[in-house]
């Protein structure tokens, strides 16, 4: 797996926020519906939206969010596919 270059927020996103959940998406990125999707979820379960590195693998890119706990990154696991990775924080 690579990442893209991100900025320093994206790497102290996913080692503040270990419960990372990475979603396929398309080349051009978030279409707008699943983007509203998403930001719907943050809204309901009163978080905000935090991004991590972009990755790719095998042709794909992943889009992964960072959250603090447990049970808020299986429910966007649940909802909205992808896989789900518990990072070491560091």
């Amino acid at each position: 797996m690579s990442f893209a270059r991100a900025g320093k927020a994206a790497a102290a996103n996913e080692a503040k926020y270990p419960f990372i959940v990475e979603v396929p998406v398309a080349a051009k990125g978030l279409n707008v519906e699943l983007n509203s999707q998403i930001v719907g979820f943050h809204k309901v379960h009163h978080t905000t939206p935090r991004l991590g590195r972009t990755a790719f693998r095998d042709g794909q890119i992943y889009y992964r969010w960072c959250f603090f706990d447990l049970a808020t990154a299986r429910a966007f696991a649940e909802q909205f596919g992808g896989a789900f990775y518990k990072t070491t924080g560091t």
